[in-house]
């Protein structure tokens, strides 16, 4: 949607390849290994201004749905915190069924895209001096 307003971007075959996790490996220290690595590229590609695709969003955020930190039955919280934590899962169940079902061809992240390439500029005294003369021609109006 938002690409036919912006013009779409052109994505080579290497820059859709998802970054989820594929570990083969033998040990667990090297599965541990590949999982930092792993996380490194993802924030490095975020920093760098790419955008992570749907399926790799989504499976993020199951990841972090899944994580020790979002368990509401953990006996340390108090009832406060259980309550944040429910309400914190909830949200992004919530994302995750809103990228799922109304985000099928990316068009959050070209939004997101277009909007971190844009340049705005904003010309204050053009402005003022428009606000100064409607100032002045409804205080003529009201005399």
């Amino acid at each position: 949607m938002f690409s036919s307003c912006f013009g779409s971007r052109t994505r080579s075959s290497d820059e859709e390849e998802p970054l989820l996790s594929h570990y083969d490996d033998e040990t667990s220290l090297q599965r541990q290994l590949h999982q930092k690595l792993h996380t490194y590229q993802m924030l490095r590609a975020l920093s760098k201004g790419f955008m992570p695709s749907n399926e790799q969003a989504i499976v993020n955020l199951r990841t972090l749905l899944s994580a020790d930190i979002l368990n509401p039955d953990n006996a340390d919280l108090s009832n406060s915190g259980r309550a944040l934590v429910h309400y914190t899962k909830q949200a992004i169940t919530q994302l995750v069924e809103l990228l799922q079902h109304k985000n099928n061809h990316d068009q959050i992240q070209d939004f997101i895209w277009c909007l971190a390439k844009a340049r705005v500029s904003v010309d204050m005294e053009h402005i003022a001096a428009q606000a100064s003369k409607a100032k002045s021609q409804a205080d003529t109006a009201a005399c």
